[in-house]
């Protein structure tokens, strides 16, 4: 590991300032950086488990009023109820694959927090938070918003990281992981989704209406 790297990763390191009136300002570590970005994370998952929870309130609400509905023969409402259920199940389904797949994002960080091992990591996480973003962008913006600021963080190290070391990046293999991980939270999302919203009772109208998540 390069001394510039050792600097950079725990030294907060003066950089001059135009305005004179300081002097000089103290740029912070990238080791209190990644540690700020994990916080963050962690505030992002806390807000998307409050998400899920609101929306399993709604499910349960929708799945009562759908069952009366069948139950008093209105099929035509019961159908409209019926498909605004595998709307929240599908919202759901997004939500705790984002949060399966941030917490595997945080525990990579973490291990490069305690040993410095940023090309390995940062960048696959890098990857996981951009695509996170994405599928979040139309389902909870604010988060969407607050995990793009994560990702320019994440860049950021990175490019600051790749200085001091003169390391190069495989996004190729980093790639993979990201798809793996992201393949493994969706995987596991839909099971805990499956085994966690019941279905409800079928009618010929209610399936012509309703696509599973």
């Amino acid at each position: 590991m390069s001394k510039d790297f050792v600097k950079s990763w725990s030294t907060k390191e003066k950089v001059s300032t135009s305005q004179g009136l300081t002097g000089r300002l103290r740029r912070v570590p990238l080791k209190d950086r990644l540690m700020k970005t994990i916080y963050g994370l962690n505030n992002v998952q806390q807000t998307l488990e409050h998400s899920r929870l609101n929306m399993e309130q709604k499910h349960k609400a929708l799945f009562s009023k759908c069952l009366h509905a069948q139950e008093t023969k209105d099929m035509q409402t019961a159908v409209m109820y019926a498909n605004e259920c595998a709307q929240v199940k599908k919202i759901v389904q997004t939500i705790v694959t984002s949060q399966l797949s941030l917490e595997q994002v945080g525990l990579r960080l973490e291990t490069v927090a305690d040993f410095g091992d940023i090309a390995a990591e940062i960048l696959p996480a890098a990857s996981v938070v951009r695509s996170v973003k994405g599928r979040l962008s139309g389902v909870i913006p604010e988060v969407s918003m607050q995990l793009g600021t994560i990702s320019s963080t994440l860049d950021s190290l990175m490019l600051e990281a790749g200085e001091a070391t003169g390391q190069s990046w495989n996004v190729l293999s980093s790639g993979e992981d990201a798809e793996k991980i992201l393949a493994e939270a969706a995987t596991i999302a839909e099971q805990k989704v499956k085994e966690g919203f019941p279905d409800l009772p079928s009618t010929s109208s209610a399936q012509g209406g309703v696509n599973s998540p």
